[in-house]
């Protein structure tokens, strides 16, 4: 049996050691317990077990660490895959300055419901990660009643060392804290991390804090937001500025033809509509019952038009609501997927095979893990159903993640290093997997159907 991945991280006083200047926001380890279906502590480790595979693409070094660049968490519907990414934003929700945390906990606190026990227990977080080429280690205990316990240790040189602690209302500040006489001034927030009420304050010594937040709020990013909130923000961009540094208008239709996309150009226009007349576009706009402005930013998709001999005579601009749901999808993630590479952080992606051709996913998963189109290393966690991304030319054994439920509804998460098997060279995951040897997949019972007359 092979060491267990969730050990990884703290092994041998790795996760205590600095890291080179040069990456600034990567994320070293999760863990999240009673959130959900998650009764149990669930470990997602980003740091490579000892094998080669593909570590010249998969796999980044920062400072001792070896870190990966994406991970894949499969399982059946209802295993509580979603839940993982969910608890991404019920953490971050904390940091969100028009987050009404108060009403959030006393509304629906979402804790584990099916044992007596957890549902009297707080939630729990901890995160690893590299920020600057400093190693933190951050903590965050909360309950329908606020938070119960809090915590940050960083590494200021090879010991790692406590910033500070928190137990309800009491605050413990370490050696190394900048400026102690903080707590003269501020109060803990029985509904807001210490962490975020630091972050407030316009205290030069606190920008390490500042920083700390700026990655859990920005750097940490979801795509499970409706397509249409991403188009109006690549609206917005391409409108103002075609050539913007978080996606401009030639690395759109680059992207996009990349995947098959028959475009030849795009273009974006502010198109004013009057109700009466013009019914016809107002419904195209028109996305989910959403009211219809007077003046509406309008993604038009250019196709070459042809004659009946095949020649091109020109262009035909489609508005983009008039497209496939492929090619709406893909033009939805542009935004999240230009601003983590850009920028370096983490993206997670509820169902990456949402809408989009296996081949297509397999290319996005790609992009992530090669240095030419990821110099800053930005990190990819996604769920899935699709088998075809198991594939060993693609991801690592310790990328593919699973989740499973028991009997009693709590959830687990494990990968596949993890497992006692022998997998050798071509060894078909896709393969195994759908035959069970791996566990997480969906056991079927006899269904006879009674239709009546």
């Amino acid at each position: 049996m092979r060491k267990n991945r969730k050990n990884l991280a703290i092994d041998s006083g790795k996760c205590y050691d600095t890291a080179e200047r040069e990456v600034s926001w990567v994320l070293i380890e999760y863990r999240v317990k009673n959130f959900r279906s998650f009764k149990d502590e669930a470990v997602l480790s980003l740091v490579a077990d000892n094998n080669r595979e593909l570590s010249e693409t998969n796999v980044f070094k920062q400072g001792k660490f070896e870190l990966l660049k994406c991970a894949a968490i499969y399982g059946p519907n209802a295993s509580g895959k979603s839940n993982l990414i969910r608890s991404f934003s019920f953490f971050k929700d904390f940091f969100n300055p028009s987050s009404n945390i108060e009403e959030k906990l006393n509304k629906f606190f979402p804790n584990f419901w099916f044992n007596i026990k957890s549902r009297d227990m707080p939630i729990s977080y901890e995160l690893s990660f590299f920020l600057g080429g400093i190693r933190y280690r951050y903590g965050l205990e909360v309950s329908r009643n606020g938070i119960e316990s809090e915590y940050l240790y960083f590494v200021p040189r090879r010991q790692e060392a406590r910033y500070f602690s928190r137990k309800r209302d009491k605050i413990y500040l370490g050696t190394h804290f900048e400026n102690k006489k903080v707590l003269d001034i501020i109060q803990p927030d029985p509904y807001r991390p210490f962490l975020y009420t630091l972050g407030q304050l316009n205290v030069k010594q606190l920008e390490r804090v500042k920083d700390i937040i700026k990655y859990l709020m920005f750097y940490i990013r979801s795509a499970k937001l409706p397509d249409l909130f991403f188009r109006r923000l690549i609206e917005k961009l391409l409108s103002s500025n075609p050539n913007n540094n978080i996606i401009s208008k030639d690395e759109a239709v680059n992207f996009l033809r990349s995947f098959d996309i028959a475009i030849s150009d795009i273009s974006v226009e502010r198109v004013e509509i009057n109700m009466d007349s013009d019914k016809q576009l107002a419904e195209i706009i028109q996305v989910d019952d959403e009211s219809v402005e007077k003046s509406e930013l309008l993604t038009f998709m250019h196709h070459t038009l042809y004659d009946e001999h095949k020649n091109a005579l020109g262009e035909v601009p489609i508005p983009l609501p008039l497209e496939s749901q492929g090619t709406i999808k893909l033009y939805s993630l542009l935004y999240p997927i230009f601003h983590i590479m850009k920028n370096g952080g983490l993206l997670l992606i509820d169902e990456i095979e949402s809408s989009l051709h296996p081949i297509i996913c397999k290319r996005i998963i790609q992009m992530f893990n090669d240095p030419k189109f990821n110099p800053k290393n930005a990190q990819l966690i996604f769920t899935t159903h699709n088998t075809n991304l198991m594939d060993s030319a693609l991801l690592r054994r310790d990328q593919i993640y699973f989740v499973e439920k028991d009997k009693y509804g709590a959830s687990s998460l494990y990968a596949l290093y993890d497992l006692d098997l022998d997998i050798r060279n071509n060894f078909n995951y896709e393969k195994n997997y759908l035959a069970g040897r791996f566990g997480a997949v969906p056991y079927l019972n006899d269904f006879s159907p009674k239709f009546t007359q």
